[in-house]
């Protein structure tokens, strides 16, 4: 009895191999001994092809890498999906749910899911803002861009990673040049696309865990640009910070900051009970001016001081970095006669009282050397009063806007604002829109005149409102009777 036949597996084997020389006429030897040659050549073609790629990346490619904590990054990837992607099947994709704003334009235009008996609808039926989107997951592309052929060699960070936590290699850029000339203009096409696409939002970045000990700037949410008339707010004031904002970023201010020598930074604080607009004005303030907000927490329990100086120091040169409710991380003023006397024992150690971030620490971070120049630093409270004497003078708080309960003007301006658009639109003739123009200003100084002056938070008043989204009659009618259930709460 042969081997083969020893074993029921290898029964099969011999069955086979029987089977190929009788039906070919050829020994299965050389079908293996071919196949072993065409995997070693295969192999050694592999092996010269990274050596001539290596010296080739050395002595004429041209490369730029870029950081996955740079802007840049997501405007590269951005530009790649919207562009150099749509033409090729990728076998490692990322899938992910997206929301897009054409989605929520066609669903104002189809018509609505069939109401129950009680007028409701179920939104299953309908089809929600959100789609399916494929994006490469690794590996690389070559693109022809103005004649160049270019490289782009993409690693993510693989699905079994720490979750929460960004791993992201720096991006590749390789073409065959010995000038760096074909890649800029290529980022320079980025950075106008990217432009191009967010003319009318404005993006907020928020700290992120990038690893075990670090943390990066990362794109949080991107949202349309807030008008600032829909900000309610004395239009003096108003008009006092936009000045002062347009001045500071005027091309020639920069200059004549370092003639002068003075730092180039500006600071505003916004004071005033809680739902008065505040951080609605750091918005719109971004929106006006084209500049993307960089949110820091002083309340981050996993943020180091280090590592909140470093990520104050690595915002762009123009931006707006929103320091919210500084009050409750415990800046209040302390004991000692003087706050920047760093030099009395423990004073320069003084921690915030619900952060690990110093005051000391806070300070440096705002104006110490190597603090970012160019940038908008706004800093919210509701009590400015409780707030160290150190981090409000001049130079670091340029500014002091304070936000009041609204008056009655104010509170006919947010019921204006609600409801003005109601009545342009081209269903309307101009006759009709003169008319109900005049007749939302009446209800206007109606409803402002049911309200007590100064008493009532701007957001609450919003909130009652958003109840009569489209109904402004309905809206004055029921306020007596909210105010007075506002009253019986308190």
């Amino acid at each position: 009895m042969s081997m083969f036949t020893r074993h029921p597996v290898s029964g099969v084997l011999y069955t086979l191999v029987e089977f190929v020389r009788k039906t070919l006429n050829v020994d299965p030897v050389v079908f293996v001994n071919s196949g072993l040659i065409v995997v070693g050549l295969a192999t050694s073609l592999r092996s010269v092809g990274n050596v001539l790629y290596s010296y080739a990346e050395k002595t004429c490619l041209s490369t730029v890498h870029v950081r996955a904590e740079d802007p840049l990054y997501d405007d590269i990837v951005r530009w790649m999906n919207d562009h150099a992607f749509q033409r090729r099947n990728f076998l490692s994709v990322l899938a992910q749910t997206t929301n897009r704003s054409d989605s929520d334009k066609a669903l104002i235009r189809a018509p609505l899911a069939h109401p129950n008996s009680d007028g409701l609808v179920s939104y299953r039926e309908v089809d929600d803002n959100s789609f399916l989107e494929l994006k490469p997951f690794r590996g690389s592309r070559l693109f022809r861009f103005k004649r160049t052929w270019i490289l782009f060699s993409h690693t993510a960070s693989s699905p079994e990673s720490v979750p929460h936590v960004d791993t992201n290699p720096p991006l590749k850029l390789q073409c065959l040049s010995l000038s760096l000339a074909p890649i800029k203009n290529f980022l320079d096409e980025v950075r106008a696309y990217s432009r191009q696409v967010s003319v009318s939002s404005i993006t907020v970045y928020r700290t992120k865990p990038n690893s075990r000990d670090h943390i990066r700037w990362s794109s949080a949410a991107s949202r349309p640009s807030r008008d600032i008339s829909t900000v309610i707010l004395d239009k003096q004031k108003k008009q006092t910070i936009l000045r002062d904002i347009n001045e500071y970023l005027h091309p020639h201010t920069r200059q004549w900051y370092a003639n002068h020598g003075i730092p180039y930074r500006r600071g505003y604080l916004f004071s005033g009970p809680p739902g008065t607009g505040k951080t609605s004005l750091a918005s719109a303030i971004a929106g006006v001016f084209g500049l993307d907000i960089y949110v820091l927490s002083l309340l981050d329990p996993s943020m180091t001081e280090s590592q909140f100086s470093r990520m104050f120091s690595e915002v762009p040169t123009r931006c707006v970095v929103l320091l919210e409710d500084v009050d409750a991380a415990g800046l209040d003023r302390g004991d000692l006669g003087s706050s920047e006397d760093f030099s009395q024992p423990g004073s320069a150690t003084r921690t915030l009282a619900n952060t690990s971030v110093s005051l000391s620490g806070l300070l440096n971070a705002i104006d110490g050397v190597s603090s970012q120049e160019g940038r908008i630093l706004i800093m919210t409270t509701n009590s400015p009063q409780r707030l160290d004497r150190a981090l409000i003078r001049p130079g670091r708080v340029d500014i002091h806007i304070r936000f009041e309960l609204p008056s009655q003007e104010e509170l006919r301006d947010l019921f204006l604002s609600l409801y003005s658009d109601m009545f342009q639109n081209a269903e309307f003739s101009s006759k009709e829109q003169e008319k109900g123009t005049a007749r939302l200003n009446e209800l206007a100084v109606q409803f402002a005149e049911c309200l007590p002056e100064r008493q009532y938070s701007l957001a609450e008043v919003q909130g009652f409102l958003l109840q009569y989204k489209r109904q402004p009659e309905e809206a004055c009618d029921n306020v007596k009777s909210w105010v007075e259930e506002m009253e019986y709460e308190k």
